[in-house]
């Protein structure tokens, strides 16, 4: 089995990691919802194709 380093240094590392990956996801939601919206408005074939794919 792996070790897996636990001092302070790595533990921080991971949560900062995490937390940038978090944000990331979050705005790539964002971002999608935007992107749906404006396609939505436009009344454009990739609207539909958006919506079909959720």
């Amino acid at each position: 089995m792996k070790k897996i380093d636990m001092s302070s240094q790595a533990i921080t590392r991971r949560l900062r990691q995490t937390d940038q990956l978090r944000e990331l996801s979050l705005s790539l939601i964002k971002a999608k919802k935007v992107s749906d919206e404006k396609a939505k408005k436009s009344g454009t074939k990739a609207a539909k194709e958006n919506n079909s794919e959720i």
